[in-house]
């Protein structure tokens, strides 16, 4: 069985924060190039996605833990029987279900949107929201349930410029005006101890009221992966 680690040998300092969102990760205006969010993968997801691009750099985001690790490179084979019966009696059970399911169509509400969380492996569709008519953004921080006090909140436009800002109060609540002739963009939440998160305005459904979830800050790498065969450790018989 082959394995494998993934090893970032000279760790990448640009601001993850001021990176555009994409499918897979964030893009990099300083490289031009997408950094793969590796943090938020399945095993097999990292192992698929630096298969498929073993021809290419790529450049990512791991949790220590993460590098610490050897991944498995095998695939597991699968045996395929022929049954003559086994054939025969799926074809009944299909034309079956297919009766069945044309007996009892149910209409469909089209207009309705479904959203769902995108899994490892999926491209994700982002829809955007106008909210040109709202004059304020507020809500509230929070961090395990409890409000998240003292914290700066700042609007910014496309390019990350600081349009406004403002203290979250004690009872981790923000109110920032929204002048739409400077074309607020993004709100970006950073404090001593927090991971820097941002929140794009028309990614949301609504931009009043919200309840943000703050997270504390972990050591994360970033740079271009290497793969470096596992090296097993030695036993003493």
């Amino acid at each position: 069985m082959k394995t494998v680690q993934y090893i970032i040998e000279e760790p990448c300092h640009e601001d993850w924060a001021k990176m555009k969102p994409e499918a897979k990760g964030r893009f990099c205006e300083a490289c031009s190039k997408t950094v793969v969010d590796f943090s938020v993968m399945s095993d097999f997801s990292i192992v698929n996605y630096m298969t498929e691009k073993k021809d290419e750099s790529v450049c990512g985001r791991f949790r220590p833990e993460q590098m610490e690790k050897t991944y498995s490179l095998s695939v597991p084979h699968r045996s395929f029987s022929f049954d003559l019966k086994a054939v025969a009696l799926g074809l009944a059970l299909t034309t079956f279900s297919a009766i069945h399911v044309n007996a009892q169509v149910t209409p469909v509400d089209t207009t309705q949107v479904i959203h769902q969380e995108p899994l490892d492996g999926m491209v994700s569709v982002i829809e955007r929201y106008d909210h040109t008519n709202e004059r304020f953004t507020s809500g509230v921080l929070l961090l395990y349930g409890e409000p998240y006090k003292f914290v700066k909140v700042i609007l910014m436009d496309e390019q990350g410029k600081e349009i406004a800002a403002s203290l979250v109060d004690s009872n981790g609540k923000f109110r920032i005006l929204l002048d739409w002739s400077k074309k607020p963009y993004k709100l970006m939440i950073d404090g001593p101890g927090l991971r820097p998160d941002v929140y794009f305005l028309d990614y949301y459904k609504s931009i009043t009221n919200w309840e943000i979830t703050v997270r504390e800050e972990e050591p994360i790498y970033m740079g271009f992966v290497c793969p470096k065969p596992a090296i097993k450790s030695s036993t003493k018989p």
